[in-house]
């Protein structure tokens, strides 16, 4: 009974250093392909994140998520990340499809991007007065250094007005809007 005891204890012993050769290189497998799955979902975030971003700065919305792909090893989140920052970029790339013509409308009969009247004042594109461009284009008014509007890039002069249509329709412009068919 001794012996068939003895017998029994070292065939496990035996197939477990087996296993454990099999072990380390299946293991060692899996850490490649989960490097290669990470370096590959962080790459898609990233351009995904980087589209969403510029549509958003392009609408007049401060989107600064960060580099949240570099924080994270995990393929599951890295997935859900890129479906939340393409979600997000569509639906900007949306929004911008569908305001856009309509501000371009406005603009038209508004003057050209570095108009000045005097009767406001009114300036730029849009023909804003300054309450306007505090209201709506404070963080332009500091990257400009305080400087009107018709300084301003149009990409800015946008973006600045699509703030405003976002919250407040195109009420500022009630003539031209009336002229665009959008009121």
């Amino acid at each position: 009974m001794l012996a068939a005891i003895t017998y029994s204890t070292s065939a496990p012993e035996a197939q477990s250093s087996t296993q454990t050769a099999t072990t380390t290189t299946t293991t060692t497998t899996q850490i490649e392909a989960h490097r290669a799955a990470v370096h590959l979902w962080r790459g898609r975030v990233r351009r995904r994140r980087i589209i969403a971003v510029r549509r958003a700065h392009r609408l007049g919305i401060r989107l600064h998520p960060g580099a949240v792909e570099r924080t994270t090893d995990r393929v599951r989140r890295l997935e859900r990340y890129a479906h939340h920052f393409r979600r997000r970029g569509r639906h900007y790339g949306a929004v911008i499809r569908r305001r856009f013509p309509k501000l371009l409308c406005i603009h038209h009969y508004e003057g050209s991007w570095t108009a000045y009247n005097p009767a406001g004042p009114y300036y730029g594109g849009f023909q804003m007065n300054t309450g306007f461009m505090d209201r709506w284009g404070a963080d332009k008014l500091r990257k400009y250094g305080g400087r009107d509007s018709r300084y301003w890039s149009p990409a800015d002069q946008l973006a600045v007005a699509s703030r405003a249509v976002a919250h407040i329709g195109f009420g500022p412009w009630p003539e031209t809007a009336a002229i665009c068919g959008l009121v």
